[in-house]
């Protein structure tokens, strides 16, 4: 008995330092990386025109081919690491907003400064497309679009050099939708290419830019023409609702989840940010809330105190869900 439990304090002291020595690791590479952001985002302040800053001008692919199952070829482009190693490397995701009808790939600006921070440290940039509605809504193919996504990830682990243990996604407005669902329902759910279907379309961590969780709290009372046909080619509200909102999805088995809203965001409402947190802290789910005050929906006005915040919440967030 007593050698037994003189083993058992060997490894619980050795667990132990393990634990401290990688949550050491990370405080000070949270810090390093929080620094750095801030040091090149007032060098982007004095001289605007820097180079690097902007993603496109350092993208390594451009265009790949995910799937075509609808005569759309839906495409996506890979900004790999910018530090030399033979590790796979960790992934981001992005999944663009507009409205479910607009938008391209293109990684905004306010996001691209922390998203080469982390092509420094070793991570892939994958930025997808998914497919637009056009007159009629459908939405379980946009999902099932950023499900491919992340399922081609796992197909191309190998050509690209990626840790599919090590995805993380982030969604901005309408794509922060589809990437609730998509990260949140289970694997089988919202399957499109027959091909990719029998992959995985796990991911490790999800940050949700000011996504719609509720859709019955939207206003669709003054929408534009696109917007009033999609929303007016849905027949049954309810069961749409039921099948499309987030909040229904989430368990305690989730990924973990960081959510990102403006409290005066004038478009999604902030309250179905703040439903969807309480409903992940009921279920025992890991969530973080980061409250903007800017009175913006999406990045592209965003001010340079809101981006302080969001982008060193977002640093610190990926950090401590990431093999570093």
């Amino acid at each position: 008995m007593k050698k037994f439990l003189k083993g058992f304090l060997i490894i619980l002291v050795a667990a132990l330092i393990i634990f401290i020595a990688i949550f050491h690791k990370r405080i000070i590479l949270t810090y390093t990386l929080v620094n750095k952001y801030i040091s090149v985002k007032n060098d982007n302040m004095r001289t605007p025109k820097i180079n690097g800053l902007k993603m496109s001008q350092s993208m390594n692919y451009k265009d790949i081919i995910y799937k075509n199952t609808n005569g759309v070829p839906l495409t996506l482009d890979i900004y790999s690491s910018l530090k030399k190693s033979n590790n796979p490397s960790p992934v981001i995701l992005y999944v663009h907003g507009g409205s479910w009808v607009y938008g391209d790939k293109s990684i905004p600006d306010a996001l691209s400064p922390v998203l080469n921070t982390f092509r420094e440290e070793g991570y892939t940039i994958i930025s997808t497309s998914y497919e637009l509605n056009r007159n009629k809504a459908n939405f379980n193919k946009q999902v099932a679009d950023i499900k491919d996504t992340i399922r081609w990830i796992y197909k191309n682990k190998s050509t690209y050099n990626l840790d599919p243990n090590e995805i993380g996604v982030i969604g901005v407005s309408s794509g922060a939708h589809l990437s609730l669902l998509a990260s949140y329902s289970s694997n089988d759910n919202f399957t499109d290419d027959k091909a990719l279907s029998t992959y995985s379309s796990k991911i490790k961590y999800l940050i949700d830019f000011a996504g719609p969780t509720d859709l019955s709290l939207l206003n669709t009372s003054d929408l534009n023409y696109d917007l009033t046909k999609i929303f007016n080619s849905i027949q049954d509200k309810d069961t749409v609702i039921k099948e499309l909102n987030p909040i229904n999805y989430v368990s305690k088995g989730i990924p973990n989840t960081l959510i990102i809203h403006s409290s005066f965001d004038p478009m999604v409402p902030y309250k179905s940010s703040k439903e969807l947190y309480d409903k992940c802290v009921k279920e025992h789910a890991k969530v973080e809330l980061i409250t903007l005050n800017s009175n913006v929906h999406d990045l592209s006005n965003i001010s340079s105190t809101d981006i302080s915040s969001m982008s060193e919440g977002l640093l610190k967030f990926v950090i401590f869900n990431s093999p570093l």
